[in-house]
Formats: C-alpha cells, sequence, structure tokens
C-alpha cells in the first residue's frame, strides 16, 4: 500500500478531496486514504522514495532476511511474517547481544506512518467494522526487544495503553447503544466517544515510533562501544555494519518523520529527534572523519550519546507525556465536532 501511495503520488499528483471510486471496498479506501497521505509531495520527492522503499522491502523481505521479522501490518492488512534462514553462530550470538537494534523496529516506521495517517473519520469507519478479536492494537508486539525480556517494557507499557484505548472504542458500541439499535438518551452516540478517544490513539501509533528511534539509537551507541573494546571477533560485529545497518537508517528515519506530508503528530516526534540526525549526519560528512564507521566517529558518537542521555531519558519522556495529555484535552474538541455532526 505504500508503493502503491507512492506510484500514484508520482503519477497523478495529489488525490483528490473526496473518495470517487465505484469500488467502494475496504481495500479500496485504504489504498485512497494512503494516497491522500502523501499529498504535497512533489513527484521527483514520491519517485525518490518510491526507490528506497522497494529496497526496504528487498532488505527486509526478501531472501537476505537472515532473521525473524514480524511487523506491524496497517490497520486494513494483514501480518507480514518472514520465515527465520539460517545464520552463523557469531550472528547468532550477536543478535542475542543486540536485541534492542532490532532492524525489524526501524522497518516498521513506514508502516506505522501509514497507519498514523489515518483521518478520524476512517478511524470511526473501521471501528464499526472491528470486533475485539480482531483488534490492531491488541495484535501487536514489541519491535525493538524480545516479547517478554525487560527491554520490551516499555513497549509493552505502550502497546498496553493503546490497547486499552481501542478497548474502550470498541466496547463503547455496547455500553452506549441501547438495546433495538436506539441509543439511549442519556448517553452521547458511541462516535462521540470514539473521537474523543481518536487522539490518543493517534499519539500513541507516533510514540511508538519515538520509542523504536530512541531504543536503536542508545542500542547502536552500545554495541559500538562493545565492539570497540572486545573486538569484531568476539561480538559478531563490525563498526561499519552498526553504522550501515542501524545508525544511518535510523537518522534516515528521523528525516522521513519530518516530512510535510506526515501527520503532525508524527512530524513533532520526529521534530524531537532531529539532533540526532544532526550529530549523524555531522559525523558522516566528514566534521570530525570522513568514514561513517571509523573507530573516531565510533568513539564521537558514543561519547555525544554517553553525554547527553538526559535528552534521550527525561527530556523526551517528559515532553511525550505532556503530548499525551494534550491529546487527551483535544479529544474533546473531535468529541465536539462529532456531536455537532460537522
Amino acid at each position: 500500500m505504500e508503493l502503491y501511495a507512492l506510484h500514484k503520488q508520482a503519477i497523478s499528483g495529489d488525490a483528490p478531496n473526496t473518495f470517487t471510486s465505484t469500488d467502494s471496498s475496504v481495500a479500496e479506501k485504504a489504498r485512497y486514504q494512503a494516497w491522500k497521505a502523501k499529498r504535497g509531495l512533489s513527484a521527483d520527492a514520491a519517485m525518490a522514495a518510491y526507490t528506497l522503499e522497494c529496497d526496504r522491502q528487498l532488505r527486509v523481505y526478501g531472501s537476505i532476511a537472515t532473521q525473524s521479522t514480524s511487523l506491524p501490518q496497517t490497520p486494513y492488512t494483514t501480518p507480514v511474517t518472514n520465515n527465520p534462514s539460517a545464520t552463523s553462530s557469531a550472528n547468532a550470538n550477536a543478535n542475542a547481544n543486540n536485541d534492542l537494534a532490532a532492524p525489524r523496529g526501524i522497518a516498521a516506521i513506514p508502516l506505522l506512518c501509514a497507519a498514523a495517517a489515518e483521518s478520524r473519520v476512517a478511524y470511526l469507519r473501521r471501528l464499526s467494522r472491528t470486533q475485539l478479536t480482531t483488534a490492531w492494537w491488541s495484535r501487536q508486539e514489541p519491535l525493538c526487544g524480545t516479547p517478554g525480556t525487560i527491554n520490551s517494557l516499555p513497549e509493552h507499557v505502550l502497546l498496553t495503553i493503546a490497547s486499552l484505548v481501542e478497548y474502550v472504542s470498541i466496547q463503547s458500541v455496547g455500553v452506549v447503544g441501547g438495546g433495538g439499535g436506539q441509543q439511549q438518551s442519556l448517553l452521547p452516540p458511541v462516535t462521540v466517544v470514539q473521537s474523543f478517544l481518536w487522539p490518543l490513539h493517534n499519539i500513541s501509533l507516533a510514540a511508538w515510533m519515538l520509542l523504536i528511534l530512541i531504543f536503536t539509537s542508545t542500542a547502536s551507541a552500545l554495541s559500538l562501544l562493545t565492539t570497540i573494546l572486545w573486538g569484531s571477533r568476539r561480538t559478531g560485529l563490525s563498526l561499519v555494519k552498526i553504522w550501515t545497518d542501524e545508525i544511518q537508517p535510523c537518522a534516515t528515519a528521523v528525516h522521513t518523520l519530518c516530512q510535510g506530508h506526515q501527520p503532525i503528530s508524527v512530524r513533532v516526534m520526529g521534530l524531537l529527534l532531529l539532533p540526532y540526525t544532526a550529530i549523524v549526519e555531522g559525523l558522516c560528512l566528514g566534521l570530525v572523519e570522513p568514514l561513517a564507521g571509523s573507530l573516531v566517529n565510533s568513539l564521537v558518537y558514543t561519547v555525544v550519546m554517553a553525554t547527553t542521555w538526559w535528552y534521550w531519558l527525561l527530556v523526551i519522556p517528559f515532553i511525550e507525556a505532556g503530548i499525551y495529555v494534550s491529546a487527551f484535552w483535544s479529544g474533546f474538541c473531535f468529541a465536539l465536532i462529532e456531536f455537532a455532526g460537522m
């Protein structure tokens, strides 16, 4: 669906304001929403993004994948899971010691951006067809740490909160709706309750992306440090591999979040991580040493991430908590809009 949207944007430009297709299936409406989310993207930028997305999908879903990759599907698609391939014992040890920086976390960013682009109207339409057994959030799993370990705890907390919001949204159909299809007079329409909770759902998606990027960036610094201290032979990693597989894709993902066609919640989260992109680009452009992945650059990256730990682990979570509070209060505005029938 991401490739479809980028192709349509490159060939046909911006999507029309209203859905005009004669095919009103859920899949067709989902394609329209994905295309509409790219509005404002130039043809050249869409073609460049299309090429990058093709390369990403070949990397994640192609035969070169070296580990099981379970990515979060968008609300309108089915789960995608790759079969694990055989790896050497060195790579197995590296994966065990470096599960915080699992590549599937970064690979999931475009899928989460597509889910965050879902409008309130599309969100309400989807919930009207969703049962608790097919709820989207309840089917997700941590992407940065192995489920059930301490590394996955922050993601598990986030997924639990988002699943609770989704549960209340779906269950409100039974609580608010009256018998015989009539709504109880003292309670608001079910869409009002769901509109109130929609900002929390949207912010949870953006917060998940932020959490993935923070975990990947900090885990890559730890990987660099252990590789410098113990050597590539013992860790099964190399400095260049860490830079190309984790650090640079993480910086690229931050740029993706800041693009103008992204939802405002996603762009805000991307702006919080722009200092990280500045660090990586400064090292890669040769402000310290021209070769990305060199020993000097790796040392500088590790030192910078260690000295700015307060920003990643204290400031950003505090701002994110404030954004959650703002999303809660903005829910009243969307509830009023839905109640007024606007």
